[in-house]
């Protein structure tokens, strides 16, 4: 691990995760230096470049800038083109939930006839950029919310690609942190659509559809994986990617940080 350095940001990430990283830094000897980001700047922070391969941790802004101003560097595993929505689906098909849904351009999206009465939908972007956060309700309301991040010259314009699609009844949800196409370590983090952070309710069935999913398809060597528990109306449940994400940018919540940190460090 000796040639290898992280460069993390320590403001605007939860204090817990945060703690947690430095002591697994301390205790697995792996060298460290911590960095201050500006709030949605496109100027990058000075950090060490010398022949170490650095490994970042951040914002989602921060990743977005060291992948297009440092050319797409070693430890940052992302990729424009795999992390998104419409990419999941074409690879994954009817493991993913949101199949049936459909990828369009804002333009589109508030160009369509309000029906009466509105139904529930769930927006979210197609990318990993994290413009807004996934959103269920009633059409004229997600059409007023994305109207008013236009306004206030917001992330979005009316090229940007959303997906839109009809809301599903999950039971819990899980976020797996996979490296070279292994989980490393997996948490819970919502059940019945309430927080819910768990390193125990861990079923094999659902890593057991992980790896089947890993084996046909993965975005980046290194990424994580979020999976839905679905009742359908028989009564039967069923697993469903949500999404995927970028490690660089990740929450924890309640997953193994210093497993995670080690299997990282180690794979580059």
């Amino acid at each position: 691990m000796n040639n290898v350095r992280w460069v993390f940001q320590n403001n605007l990430i939860a204090e817990n995760d945060l703690n947690q990283m430095q002591e697994a830094f301390n205790e697995l000897g792996v060298d460290n230096e911590e960095i201050l980001v500006v709030p949605f700047s496109e100027e990058l922070p000075d950090f060490t470049k010398d022949d170490k391969t650095n490994i970042y941790y951040g914002s989602t802004t921060l990743m977005n800038n060291i992948y297009e101003q440092l050319d797409k560097p070693k430890g940052l595993f992302y990729n424009h083109e795999t992390y998104t929505m419409e990419n999941y689906i074409k690879q994954w098909g009817e493991h993913m939930l949101s199949e049936g849904a459909e990828i369009m351009t804002v333009a589109e999206f508030l160009d369509n006839d309000r029906t009466s009465p509105p139904i529930k939908l769930f927006v979210r972007p197609n990318g990993d950029g994290k413009e807004f956060d996934g959103t269920v309700d009633d059409e004229y309301k997600l059409m007023d919310m994305i109207q008013r991040m236009m306004e206030y010259e917001g992330p979005l314009n009316m090229d940007s690609k959303i997906l839109v699609g009809p809301a599903y009844n999950i039971h819990r949800e899980w976020r797996n942190y996979i490296v070279g196409g292994e989980v490393v370590t997996s948490s819970r983090y919502r059940n019945n659509f309430n927080l819910s952070k768990s390193s125990t309710d861990i079923p094999k069935e659902m890593l057991t559809f992980v790896e089947e999913r890993c084996k046909e398809y993965m975005p980046h060597e290194n990424f994580a994986m979020d999976i839905a528990e679905v009742t359908h109306d028989d009564g039967d449940k069923h697993f469903y990617i949500i999404e995927c994400g970028c490690l660089n940018s990740v929450g924890f919540y309640s997953a193994d940080i210093k497993k995670l940190i080690k299997a990282i460090t180690e794979s580059v």
